[in-house]
């Protein structure tokens, strides 16, 4: 997708972090942008500022893990934007903490959102995209989905999905000579709410210092959206802890439970309910 300007993209998660930030990268490259989230309070915010400056977005609420909504969303979407460019499957949850101390329902809830999400709305785009003869698909994963982490399970399992579903459904794209591009993002650690919500579960203060921003991370994105990279890897924390995974995979494993997951499993000891 080397021309963002007048393109019609649709991203899920759109409301914050890095959603929120990929929103406004593509309407600053000039982009007609349909913001998807269930936080709609937080689209009207964004949806306040672009009417200011008389941005090309609009927004709409939807849970992407309930297919008949994101049909009905798609439809409203093509109706009135009838070509799809680009679809960008952003929107997730953290599920963080322990296996055992998680209602069964926290897991579910977090495969629902952060893989099945995905996978409804890559078809529901990837059927669009087929019938038109073009388009890029965008799914969002995680340097979680290549490396596992204690008191991640649910996330981890959840990103992995998204690892594997995208490289599988990759290769079958190229076999049928398919339009469709897909690209798959890893971020590694970066400053949204689900590290906010690390750190007050007991996650250790110097993690901050790694911290890449979402509009880093968005620009990042952008640029390797428009030089049609297969796999982005968007911050520096992430590429280095992946470089460390394949060179020193048992150090790799130990720091995770050293450096992080104790202070966390010593915080949530601390707890009578599970967060």
């Amino acid at each position: 997708m080397k021309k963002i300007s007048g393109k019609v993209v649709v991203i899920t998660g759109a409301a914050n972090g890095i959603g929120k930030a990929l929103t406004q990268e593509f309407l600053d490259k000039g982009a007609v942008v349909w913001a998807l989230d269930l936080d709609g309070p937080a689209l009207v915010e964004i949806e306040k500022r672009a009417r200011k400056v008389a941005e090309p977005l609009q927004t709409l609420t939807v849970d992407v893990s309930d297919i008949d909504q994101m049909t009905a969303t798609l439809k409203k979407i093509v109706q009135k934007t009838p070509t799809l460019h680009c679809w960008i499957n952003n929107a997730g949850i953290s599920g963080l903490g322990g296996f055992m101390d998680h209602s069964l329902a926290v897991f579910e809830k977090t495969i629902r959102i952060n893989l099945n999400g995905v996978v409804i709305g890559t078809r529901l785009a990837a059927e669009h995209m087929e019938k038109q003869g073009q388009g890029t698909i965008v799914n969002v994963a995680s340097v979680a989905g290549h490396i596992s982490a204690p008191y991640l399970a649910a996330y981890s399992a959840s990103k992995h999905g998204v690892v594997g579903f995208t490289r599988a459904l990759r290769q079958e794209l190229k076999l049928k000579d398919s339009p469709i591009k897909l690209v798959m993002v890893s971020p590694g650690f970066v400053d949204t709410k689900m590290i906010e919500r690390g750190t007050q579960l007991g996650f250790p203060n110097w993690l901050s210092v790694l911290l890449s921003t979402p509009e880093k991370v968005a620009k990042e994105m952008m640029r390797g959206i428009e030089k049609e990279r297969e796999e982005i890897f968007p911050t520096w924390n992430g590429k280095a802890l992946l470089q460390m995974n394949r060179i020193f995979p048992k150090l790799t494993a130990s720091s995770s439970r050293l450096l992080l997951a104790k202070s966390l499993k010593d915080f949530l000891l601390l707890r009578k309910t599970p967060p």
